[in-house]
């Protein structure tokens, strides 16, 4: 979805990864836990509309998410799901620069699938918001509008920058697509991270009203930051600061991958695949 940067008089958004880095560990990392993830909500939330279990399944993970007569509204959102998952996926292939270089008619190719997934995935969104109340009220309803509208934003400027050649605002652009992109696999990692791991309070059951709540309706505000971050390069940081930080998200990425999929993501995958034989 990127090309080659032109040389500019403009701050140049950051290079990809080299091979080997501590960023490219990250980036694999992130891909690798994006996959599970995403395989699991393809499993789970696929497995249940298969099994006609989805007012079960759905409003046991996510209170109120399904409602038996609102049609349209579990169709919105059951696209907005799988259109996500393969965000999840094909989202940081975007920036591995082995796939570019080698290969780059794959690339644009799977660049403008993502593209139109993440447009999918907004317009999913934004109709069931139109469509249903969220659980969590109206704070919640204009903090995940929100975030459809910088979806459909981000992915309209990728599109135009690239077609016009603007490489390096399109791969600007890119970046913080690609961040709203891992939003629902952060949110959850976030959310788990805070009431499992750390039994901290804030979050309402069933309403999802509490302060915690009403912070994490905006989710995606501190994940824009740091793309733009990223993006400007402002202040710099030396490369070994760099270097320790990126193998330091590296490792505690890995070490909660390895607890959320084993105590949640691969038994649920497990358990619906088996009703699903």
């Amino acid at each position: 979805m990127t090309d080659s940067l032109p040389a500019a008089s403009t701050p140049a958004v950051p290079a990809q990864p080299p091979a080997g880095s501590p960023a490219s560990t990250l980036l694999l990392f992130s891909w690798l836990s994006a996959a599970i993830f995403s395989l699991y909500i393809v499993i789970f939330y696929g497995g249940a509309a298969l099994l006609g279990t989805m007012e079960r399944d759905w409003n046991e993970v996510l209170p109120r998410l399904y409602a038996r007569a609102a049609t349209t509204a579990n169709l919105m959102i059951g696209m907005h799901f799988v259109t996500g998952a393969a965000m999840l996926v094909l989202g940081p292939v975007q920036f591995m620069s082995g796939i570019r270089t080698r290969w780059p008619a794959a690339h644009r190719w799977s660049g403008r699938v993502y593209l139109a997934c993440a447009a999918l995935a907004g317009v999913g969104g934004l109709a069931y918001l139109s469509l249903r109340d969220p659980v969590g009220g109206q704070v919640m309803a204009l903090g995940f509008g929100l975030y459809g509208v910088l979806m459909l934003l981000s992915c309209a400027q990728t599109l135009r920058h690239a077609l016009a050649r603007r490489m390096c605002e399109h791969r600007a652009w890119a970046i913080r697509l690609f961040t709203l992109g891992l939003g629902s696999w952060l949110y959850r990692m976030e959310y788990g991270l805070w009431l499992n791991a750390l039994d901290w309070p804030g979050h309402a059951t069933g309403t999802f009203d509490g302060p915690f709540d009403l912070v994490m309706d905006f989710f995606y505000v501190p994940h824009l930051l740091v793309a733009e971050y990223v993006i400007r390069r402002r202040p710099a940081l030396p490369g070994s600061v760099m270097k320790a930080a990126g193998a330091a998200c590296a490792m505690l990425l890995a070490v909660v991958t390895w607890l959320f999929a084993s105590a949640y993501w691969l038994p649920h995958m497990r358990d619906q695949l088996a009703r699903l034989a």
